[in-house]
C-alpha cells in the first residue's frame, strides 16, 4: 500500500521562507523610510554695485568630480577615509542642485544683463560652466563641518573654440552641531553661499565683455 506524501513539512518550509522574504522586505522598507533627502539652499545674493554690466550669459550643465557626484552624502572620517551616508542625501544629482542655486545667485547679484537656463533657446554671448570639486561632511576634525568647493568658468560662446574668459575656484567650510539632524544640510547651504559670494566678487572684477550701449 502506497503512503501519501507528507505535505506538512513542505507547507511549513514554504511558510518559513515566505516569512523570511516578508521580513527582509519589511526591513528594507523600514530602512528606506528612514532616508532623508535635501537640497542645498544658498542665501539670497546682494546686488553688486556698481553693476559691471556684463553681457547676457547662459548657464551650462554642471558636473561633480567623483565621489562627490553621488546622491548620498559623502562623509570624511578620521584617517582620511571617505564613506557614504546611506540615510542622508540629495533629492537629485548634487551638481544639478548646485547649478540651479548658482543660476539664481547670479541673477540676484546682477552681474550679467540676463541669465538664461541651459535649456533656453536664447543665444547668449557668454556661458558659465561649473565643476563641483568637493562636497562632503568632514568629521575628521574637532568639529564636524560641511565642505563645498566650486569652480566656475565663463566661456565665449561666439568663439569657435569657446575660449575661457574667466576661471576661478573657491571653497568654504562651515561647522555645525550634531544634535540637530538638519544641521548638516543647513551647513551645506551656508558653505555654498560663502563659495558663491567669493566667486561673484571674483567675477565682478573680471574683464568680461559688456553689453553694447
Amino acid at each position: 500500500m502506497k503512503t501519501r506524501p507528507r505535505l506538512i513539512p513542505t507547507i511549513a518550509l514554504a511558510l518559513l521562507l515566505s516569512s523570511g522574504c516578508l521580513g527582509g522586505k519589511s526591513a528594507q522598507m523600514q530602512a528606506a523610510a528612514q532616508k532623508r533627502t535635501y537640497v542645498p539652499v544658498a542665501s539670497a545674493a546682494q546686488p553688486v554695485t556698481p553693476a559691471p554690466g556684463f553681457a547676457a550669459v547662459k548657464i551650462r550643465p554642471f558636473r561633480a568630480l567623483p565621489p562627490f557626484d553621488a546622491r548620498a552624502f559623502i562623509v570624511r572620517r578620521a584617517g582620511g577615509e571617505f564613506a557614504v551616508d546611506f540615510y542622508n542625501g540629495w533629492i537629485v544629482a548634487p551638481q544639478e542642485l548646485v547649478r540651479v542655486q548658482t543660476q539664481r545667485y547670479l541673477e540676484e547679484a546682477g552681474l550679467f544683463a540676463a541669465v538664461y537656463d541651459a535649456d533656453s533657446g536664447t543665444l547668449a554671448p557668454l556661458s558659465v560652466e561649473g565643476v563641483v570639486s568637493e562636497l562632503y561632511l568632514d568629521y575628521a576634525g574637532a568639529e564636524p563641518a560641511a565642505v563645498v568647493t566650486l569652480r566656475l568658468l565663463v566661456l565665449n560662446e561666439r568663439a569657435s573654440d569657446f575660449t575661457v574668459l574667466f576661471s576661478a575656484e573657491k571653497s568654504a567650510r562651515v561647522t555645525f552641531k550634531t544634535e540637530d539632524s538638519n544641521a548638516p544640510a543647513q551647513a551645506f547651504g551656508a558653505a555654498l553661499t560663502q563659495t558663491l559670494d567669493a566667486l561673484t566678487r571674483a567675477l565682478a572684477a573680471a574683464p568680461l565683455p559688456k553689453t553694447a550701449r
